[in-house]
Formats: C-alpha cells, sequence, structure tokens
C-alpha cells in the first residue's frame, strides 16, 4: 500500500456495512438442532407465563387505598394495618413479590460472578 492509498471513513464504512457481507453471513448459517429450538420454546413460555401472572395480578387485583385502611390515631405510620392486611388479603401478591425478587437476586449474583473456566 502506497501513501497515497488511504482508505477514507466512508470507504471503511461502506466496506463493513456493505450489504453482501450480510448475504454472505445468511448464506452460510446454520440451521440449529431441534433441542436448541426446544429449549429456546421453553424459555419463552416460562418468560410469557411469568408476564402473564405479573399482568393479572397488576389488574385483577383491588388495590386498596388510603381511606380504606383503618385508621390508628395513636400510630399514624398505621404499621400494623399494613401488615395485617399484606398477610392477610394479599398472600399471593406478596409471596409472587417475594418469588420475583429472589429469582432476580439469583441472577444478579450469577451475572456479577461472571464465567470462569472452573
Amino acid at each position: 500500500m502506497m501513501a497515497d492509498d488511504k482508505v477514507t471513513i466512508w470507504e471503511s464504512f461502506k466496506h463493513q456495512f456493505s450489504p453482501r457481507r450480510y448475504i454472505i453471513q445468511l448464506a452460510h448459517m446454520e440451521v440449529p438442532s431441534w433441542r436448541v429450538i426446544v429449549r429456546a420454546f421453553a424459555r419463552a413460555s416460562i418468560v410469557l407465563l411469568f408476564l402473564a401472572v405479573v399482568l393479572v395480578s397488576l389488574y385483577e387485583t383491588s388495590w386498596v387505598t388510603v381511606d380504606q385502611l383503618p385508621q390508628n390515631l395513636e400510630d399514624q405510620s398505621n404499621i400494623k394495618a399494613i401488615g395485617t392486611l399484606l398477610f392477610t388479603d394479599f398472600v399471593a401478591p406478596f409471596e409472587i413479590l417475594s418469588f420475583v425478587l429472589l429469582a432476580s437476586l439469583m441472577g444478579a449474583i450469577y451475572m456479577a460472578k461472571g464465567e470462569d473456566s472452573q
């Protein structure tokens, strides 16, 4: 390559994002095995089931407003009434939330740990 044969930014961009390059990649693409496809559908169905549970619990829950909470003049924070409602009327959403938080914690630990060759 001579000193006059400098590659411009435009030529580099054209080479990097050439449609011909992607067509060649698609032509040499391998079809995944049936096990990979089944795993992908299983994971997608788990995600959709989780999303359905979250959406149903969001839209079907009758949300308690501040007016509906029993008022206690001695304790303005009303922690006892919130705890009573949480463990009587809202046990299922509370348990679902605890499971979601546990799963997100496990995922965060897995992602933070990284991939080791052990």
